[in-house]
């Protein structure tokens, strides 16, 4: 900066400096022609300094003590000058502060509850981002996929508008400029910021609600993977089901039978105790179907069944968890029951329990196979056609009925040896 202009700027100054100490002790009349040249020689002095470069940093700190000056003042100079005015006149630059003094409304009546307002806003705001949190952890579970992408993505948008606002600057500006759009008066911005938090909590409020549904979705996309032996697909499915709802019955007894799949026994049985516990009816029959076959608790697993199957028959506490037909279910646990009875040496109460089973399904070979085996053990003298018919109906492709197969040719043919041998 030259030294000509070094000197302007001094003697600008000098007037600003000057100005501004007689504005208050100066007529009425008199302050408004000093109000206004307080603003021209302020231009002239912005002026100076963009046209002459570099800046000299000597007059800076005198300029802002002078500018801080003539903001505590603006009230005095919006009272005498009709700045709104002169503005459309004059057209100055956004960045010319000094013509954008405005005067402060009266503070309304309102106002005097900000502070509660304030403080409810942040005490909602709080319980959204531990909503918000909560919610994605769940849709998060077996790992992330389109829906739960989504639904994460909603939520933390609306949660940077709604929480981010009252909490950032540019949240804040971002929110203002919302509700001057609005045409909202200033005096309910605090309680519009409120109500914003509260709509967002009723929103989340019922996106929890709502994960029951989100759960059965899960439940049928692990269904439709386990149809196309997508078994991995079908755990993470049934898992983030679990978690959007502890409380679906189904999806714990879909998780235990994909774990039983995958020979995750422990896991398998935590999840049929899960459902168990939720009144599922399946989950007595494949828990004690293990205790029985897996863990040879023959007592815990008779005990387990005979629970179960009094449930089913008296329609105690029962939940269908996969919708089976009674029928079957029945002859499910009629032939665990009476495979557990078997190993117990308790023959009388197995072919009780196995004959029933037959004359619910007479299709299905196991009770066949397991009735043939009592019938030997109680040493009855014909046990030929039982076993034939377990023969005719076993399946290799199963592995319990497979041991039963080998088990009912050998009684076949050593009858038939029999019969041969005979005079």
């Amino acid at each position: 900066m030259g030294a000509s202009a070094l000197s302007d700027l001094a003697k600008l100054l000098e007037q600003y400096e000057s100005m501004l100490s007689h504005l208050q002790i100066e007529e009425k009349s008199s302050i408004d022609d000093i109000c206004l040249n307080i603003l021209i020689v302020r231009d002239q002095i912005q002026d100076l300094f963009q046209s002459q470069r570099p800046l000299s940093s000597k007059y800076l700190p005198t300029l802002s003590k002078l500018d801080k000056e003539l903001k505590q003042k603006s009230e005095l100079i919006i009272q005498h000058i009709p700045l709104a005015e002169w503005r459309e006149i004059i057209k100055p630059s956004e960045y010319a502060w000094w013509w954008h003094f405005e005067k402060k409304p009266p503070a309304h009546p309102w106002n005097r509850l900000n502070w509660l307002w304030e403080g409810a806003t942040l005490i909602t705001l709080t319980i959204d981002f531990a909503l918000v949190a909560a919610i994605s952890s769940r849709f998060l579970a077996g790992g992330p996929d389109t829906l739960s992408a989504l639904a994460i993505a909603g939520q933390s948008a609306v949660a940077l508008l709604v929480a981010g606002g009252p909490l950032t600057k540019i949240g804040q500006q971002a929110i203002e400029r919302l509700l001057q759009r609005m045409k909202l008066p200033k005096y309910l911005w605090h309680e519009a910021k409120l109500i914003m938090a509260v709509v967002f909590l009723l929103c989340l409020v019922g996106l929890q609600n709502s994960l029951p549904r989100f759960a059965n979705f899960y439940v049928k996309r692990g269904i439709k993977s386990q149809q196309k032996f997508q078994t991995t697909s079908a755990l993470a499915n049934y898992k983030r089901a679990t978690e959007l709802d502890p409380s679906n019955t189904e999806a714990h007894f879909r998780l235990g039978s994909t774990y039983e799949q995958l020979l995750d026994l422990e896991q398998a049985r935590s999840q049929y105790h899960i459902a168990m516990l939720g009144g599922c009816i399946e989950a007595y029959n494949n828990l004690g179907r293990l205790y029985l076959i897996e863990d040879e608790d023959f007592p815990a697993a008779a005990l387990l069944l005979k629970q179960g199957f009094a449930y089913l028959e008296n329609d105690i506490r029962i939940t269908e968890c996969i919708s089976a037909d009674e029928n079957a279910l029945k002859y499910a646990f009629l032939k665990n029951l009476g495979w557990a009875e078997l190993n117990q040496s308790r023959y009388g109460e197995a072919k009780g329990d196995l004959q029933t089973a037959i004359e619910l399904n007479d299709e299905k070979a196991a009770a066949y196979c397991l009735l043939a085996q009592v019938l030997e053990k109680e040493g009855h003298p014909d046990t030929l056609s039982t076993w034939k018919a377990c023969l005719g109906r076993a399946s290799e492709f199963n592995a319990d009925e497979a041991q039963w197969i080998d088990m009912a040719q050998q009684a076949i043919e050593a009858n038939t040896s029999v019969k041969n041998t005979r005079p």
